[in-house]
């Protein structure tokens, strides 16, 4: 068979429910990738993947006949953009959240991972994010707490780090209040670099229900992956999870304390196991009702998320739309006047020889080419939309003039070699100034637009 047609074929194999010959001959190389620092769950070590998620897979390939190869990354987050893009198929240890889901399928969650908020010695308990107050969080990028924190408790006071390490890092030297994360990563970071003076001081909301993200491109390879996921004895994941249990290692002097969270831990990790027990056997009663009620669930769920959808993002590009980009740009406007956070926003103007397009087809259809060197380019917590048929604006929040700067630089050059020759981008870049009004902030980013047109346009141009 050509391989050019070899995906179609997998693809309708997976629709019909049915393995194609080729992956029960272990024929097909998965490509993948891990977050390179997140002990014990996964990492890197003298290129070598390391840690829980690495012995899941090698489970899950003997059980599946599927070959997995390792995409080397430098963060989690070059991790999360190589998955978006198709550079690796699957991605090892991913929470399912609605942006994840619009280039992600995820398979059956495989482990649940309790989250806990650390804060320094002396730090009282704290129930919660609703327990928080005015501390400053601390939140890896592009972890699923990233954008949850962002949706929900948009209030709340973040700052965003690199990882797991650096965040406790931050946290021990005073730079941030809490830092929410992982049960035994933070154990884990804990021990190996000797944070002596910080403690666990509450749990957070939600835990982790870890699973493959595949990319959209390969969604034949759920139903492979989710009968591997199913076929996994209890016992094997029993000894995965004593294995790297690395709360074991606490030095001495911590132990009750220690016994304690690994108690409460194993008894939330029992009573999921019991409760997962007792829903398959009602499950297997009552099978044909379920279907039915499930069914009709997914097909809410379903309108749900595109009624959400619908509401914030542009019908055409699928970016978000002018509304909520001027609801979020509010938002960090209050930021900016509480805590003198700072903040960047960028316009793009898309033309045609110095020309303002015109909406319609051919508008719409140069933005949709566009639209994927947008979002390959910004960060995670950037916001980006499309306010006009032919404009562009990208919310960066914690971000500088200068930095901003060069991120408008960057995606110019992406957009530049997606477009002809004849389409010319005018980008301004203007940051958000004290005492500041959305009105008056825009209109420093008009100026600013009006600069990069009288240069010719295919420039970066700062409001002043």
């Amino acid at each position: 068979m050509p391989k050019r047609y070899l995906f179609l074929f997998l693809a309708l194999a997976a629709l019909a429910g049915k393995v194609p010959a080729a992956y029960a001959a272990g024929e097909q190389v998965v490509t993948y990738c891990i977050d390179p620092d997140w002990m014990p769950y996964e990492a890197m070590r003298n290129g070598k993947h390391i840690g829980i998620s690495a012995d899941y897979l090698d489970v899950i390939s003997k059980l599946s006949h599927l070959k997995f190869e390792l995409i080397p990354t430098e963060s989690w987050q070059d991790s999360l953009a190589a998955v978006e893009s198709g550079a690796c198929m699957v991605t090892t240890m991913i929470n399912r959240t609605p942006s994840r889901s619009h280039f992600l399928n995820f398979t059956t969650p495989y482990i649940e991972v309790p989250n806990v908020l650390v804060g320094r010695n002396g730090t009282p308990m704290v129930q919660g994010f609703e327990g928080v107050g005015n501390r400053i969080v601390g939140v890896v990028s592009g972890f699923r707490h990233a954008e949850y924190l962002a949706r929900y408790y948009p209030d709340l006071l973040t700052e965003y780090v690199d990882s797991e390490v650096s965040g406790l890092q931050k946290l021990s030297k005073g730079d941030i209040d809490l830092m929410v994360g992982s049960l035994m990563g933070v154990y884990s970071a804990i021990n190996a670099h000797d944070f002596s003076d910080l403690q666990i001081v509450g749990f957070a909301e939600p835990f982790d229900m870890l699973s493959f993200g595949v990319n959209k491109n390969h969604a034949e390879l759920v139903p492979l992956l989710n009968k591997a996921i199913s076929s996994i004895p209890e016992s094997r994941k029993v000894d995965i999870y004593k294995r790297w249990n690395a709360v074991r290692q606490v030095k001495q002097g911590r132990y009750g304390f220690v016994l304690g969270i690994v108690f409460i831990a194993i008894a939330l990790v029992a009573v999921a196991a019991w409760r997962k027990r007792v829903i398959s056997s009602y499950q297997r009663q009552i099978s044909q009702k379920n279907d039915e009620i499930e069914s009709l669930q997914s097909s809410l769920l379903e309108k749900n998320r595109t009624l959400e959808f619908l509401s914030t993002r542009d019908e055409v590009t699928g970016l978000y739309n002018r509304n909520y980009f001027m609801q979020k740009a509010e938002e960090e406007i209050s930021r900016h006047l509480r805590f003198q956070s700072p903040c960047t926003l960028i316009a793009i103007e898309i033309t045609e020889n110095g020309n303002k397009l015109r909406a319609g087809a051919q508008t719409d259809s140069l933005c949709k080419r566009l639209t994927s060197a947008c979002l390959t380019t910004v960060r995670d917590v950037d916001i980006t939309a499309r306010c006009e048929p032919d404009k562009f604006m990208i919310l960066s929040p914690q971000t500088t003039l200068a930095a901003g700067d060069s991120l408008a630089n960057r995606l110019l050059e992406c957009l530049k070699a997606e477009a002809d020759p004849t389409i010319i981008f005018i980008t301004g870049v203007a940051e958000l100034q004290s005492g500041q009004r959305y009105s008056e902030w825009n209109d420093d980013l008009n100026r600013a637009l009006s600069a990069s047109r009288r240069q010719g346009g295919n420039v970066v141009a700062l409001a002043e």
